[in-house]
């Protein structure tokens, strides 16, 4: 249920913008995990509130590992979420996934802004860490047609890649995740999905500037129970993987400068964290860029996107401009 507000200074007489950030899951670890990440981003005029699922009869869900379970986290969630909409001008879904509530909360925030008079009838925003993750690495990745065909060769040794530019990946937990995620990340861009679904996960991801998911084979749970050290080799060794689909042979000078690296280098230019128990574990991500490509440059090159402060940034840019 909804816990404790954090609450950031407030300047003059503006009204704070009012953020529920929502876990899901049962986990409260992996709720109070949230708070430092929203409270370090150091927006003015704002409010958080975290909210954790609820647990009737130790029916909800503990840990959301694939689509299954987060259709059935949203049905135990929104009952509890509805009295809510009211009190708040924007909602984050902290689960890595196309989830259920998104569209859900959506549509209850529509109803509310079509009744409402007052403070309560300001516009309201609602996105997923998966949403604004994608977004986001959009803004970061650079023009996809940076360099022409003909000077744009990839290695594909390791995938049968379709892309032709630069772009972005995510690193998730486990396998299920990477068919699922692909085709999200295909239906949430408009790209529509694969005809042949078995063949999704072994490509190097969607199409256009979406390189594919890479999974550790952990839970979100385990990410928080099992040793640092293994949690962080198998986040680094499914970092190598997603960096290779978009590795970028020393035929495609054009692309491999537009990249800032040398034969070494990869089309990957940002990599979304999927899954919000992720959180703490971008150095993981980081020092396997700087492994696999060989240089502190090409490895401080490539993005890391949180998908928590992602939406936060979203959100409170939307409230903000009132779009």
């Amino acid at each position: 249920m909804a816990t404790e507000t954090v609450t950031t200074t407030t300047t003059g007489n503006m009204s704070p913008v009012r953020i529920l950030i929502i876990n899901p899951n049962t986990s409260t670890h992996m709720t109070d995990a949230l708070r430092p990440v929203v409270e370090e981003l150091g927006f003015p005029d704002v409010h958080y509130t975290f909210f954790t699922s609820p647990n009737p009869d130790n029916k909800g869900i503990p840990s959301i590992n694939s689509p299954t379970d987060a259709a059935e986290s949203a049905k135990i969630c929104f009952p509890a979420l509805q009295p809510l909409v009211s009190h708040h001008d924007a909602f984050l879904v902290a689960c890595y996934s196309a989830h259920p509530l998104v569209q859900m909360l959506k549509n209850e925030c529509e109803k509310h802004i079509t009744s409402a008079t007052g403070r309560g009838s300001r516009k309201k925003y609602v996105t997923g860490i998966f949403e604004a993750s994608c977004l986001v690495s959009l803004g970061l990745v650079g023009n996809a047609s940076s360099s022409s065909s003909s000077s744009k060769t990839l290695d594909t040794d390791s995938s049968d890649t379709n892309n032709h530019g630069l772009g972005f990946g995510i690193v998730s937990t486990g396998k299920i995740w990477e068919e699922a995620l692909g085709r999200a990340v295909n239906e949430f861009l408009g790209l529509g999905l694969e005809s042949d679904s078995t063949s999704l996960s072994k490509r190097s991801g969607g199409r256009g500037r979406f390189y594919g998911c890479e999974t550790t084979g952990l839970n979100a749970s385990e990410l928080h129970d099992l040793p640092a050290e293994e949690v962080r080799r198998k986040m680094m060794d499914a970092t190598r993987r997603l960096l290779r689909r978009g590795r970028i042979t020393a035929s495609s000078s054009a692309l491999r400068q537009a990249s800032g690296g040398d034969g070494r280098s990869s089309a990957v230019k940002a990599i979304c964290l999927g899954c919000a128990g992720m959180v703490g574990l971008e150095s993981a991500v980081r020092e396997a860029c700087l492994e696999e490509l060989g240089s502190e440059e090409a490895g401080n090159n490539v993005a890391i996107v949180d998908g928590v402060k992602a939406g936060v940034g979203v959100l409170y840019g939307l409230v903000k401009c009132g779009f």
